[in-house]
């Protein structure tokens, strides 16, 4: 186990004066966005959308659009469900597209196609997550519909490893901490399985987690033993696999289907997550508090399909409704704190039984115990 680093209070999570809240237009729907190593660019792609981003705390500028190209040029490798920076080449983008391929991207390419490689015939069907090794920049990890996984060189631009899952794969993700050899990857029939890359035949380990589709996946960045998982069943759950028999550590229960998850950077108990369905809200989740959510962002008008933190307090979203939003954790919402702080219920014989929080009650000095009788 890694040592831990002090969590930070959200009273010393201080947004740096500089950063406002920006909602920019980017015309189309988005589907996924990630920056580059030190959070100054962006990459953000759909179904009719690849550009590249400046991020200034106070405006974005879009550097590049690797869809202006005459129409004829334009085909499904332009069309993608996600998109990775490599963590250590600047230069060098992967994404996947729905046609089956992964495609490697050169920024750095002087011509108007930054089209570097494209991995064709290792997914049958459309490919739904990538992830990069943190530590080998050289190792990229694909999931697709086809219930395979790939691992390819991109420097040798091969395959060079292949997994077989027991259903449609919905994320694979490489852990941020040194478990260097280990991936996990979640399914369709509500598995998160944790497989050896260096072994392929079979998982290390399995767990039956969801009722429904698994749709998503998250390594803890600071406890590098705890996994989470969410999926159509509204149900974000917390594992910490460290023993033979991994130990479920938390459940949270959404209002609706979870599509994404991702720890909040500096917050080891913050979950922060969204729906693809019914819902335009994104929340964060203190796991040891489960039931309702610390805070939650509303500033979208359609369904949120990808976000990430740039640091402990600015969040960027991006949404079915075309726009791109910097938050700002100050100016969230607390629902918490707008839920009634008192609770009251009968019981058959007509006792009475209150609950409130402490807070209230020492306000209130001349309140009864607990447990009044009706008279």
């Amino acid at each position: 186990m890694s040592r831990r680093p002090k969590e930070r209070t959200d009273s010393e999570s201080v947004t740096p004066l500089t950063y406002k809240k920006i909602v920019f237009s980017l015309d189309t729907p988005c589907s996924s966005l990630c920056t580059n190593r030190d959070g100054t660019r962006l990459a953000i792609v759909g179904r009719k959308l690849f550009k590249i981003l400046k991020l200034n705390p106070d405006q974005f500028e879009v550097v590049t659009n690797l869809r202006d190209l005459p129409h004829k040029q334009i085909n499904l490798n332009y069309s993608s469900n996600d998109v990775q920076w490599n963590p250590k080449d600047e230069t060098q983008l992967a994404t996947a597209p729905t046609n089956g391929s992964v495609i490697l991207w050169d920024i750095s390419k002087r011509t108007k196609s930054k089209l570097a490689h494209a991995f064709e015939g290792s997914h049958q069907r459309a490919v739904n997550k990538l992830s990069f090794h943190p530590r080998e920049p050289n190792c990229l990890l694909s999931g697709s519909q086809d219930n395979s996984m790939a691992i390819f060189d991109t420097r040798q631009k091969l395959e060079v490893a292949k997994y077989k899952g027991p259903d449609s794969v919905r994320d694979v993700k490489f852990p941020t901490l040194p478990s260097g050899d280990y991936f996990a990857a979640c399914f369709d029939n509500g598995m998160l399985q944790i497989w050896d890359r260096r072994h392929g035949d079979n998982p290390v380990k399995q767990l039956s987690v969801h009722s429904g589709p698994a749709y998503c996946c998250s390594w803890h960045p600071d406890l590098e033993n705890y996994i989470m998982s969410a999926g159509r069943d509204k149900m974000i759950k917390v594992f910490d696999i460290q023993q033979a028999r991994a130990k479920e550590v938390s459940t949270i229960h959404a209002l609706f289907s979870v599509a994404r998850v991702r720890w909040r950077p500096g917050q080891r108990s913050h979950i922060t997550s969204c729906s693809h369905f019914l819902d335009n809200m994104v929340a964060i989740w203190d796991f040891r508090r489960p039931y309702i959510p610390y805070a939650s962002f509303v500033e979208h008008t359609d369904d949120v399909t990808d976000f990430l933190w740039l640091n402990d307090s600015v969040l960027l979203t991006c949404s079915k409704d075309g726009k791109l939003i910097q938050q700002l954790f100050s100016e969230a919402e607390r629902p918490a704190e707008r839920a009634t702080p008192v609770g009251l219920s009968f019981r058959p014989d007509g006792c009475l039984a209150q609950a409130c929080s402490e807070s209230l009650a020492c306000k209130n000095k001349t309140a009864h115990p607990s447990t009044l009788r009706e008279h």
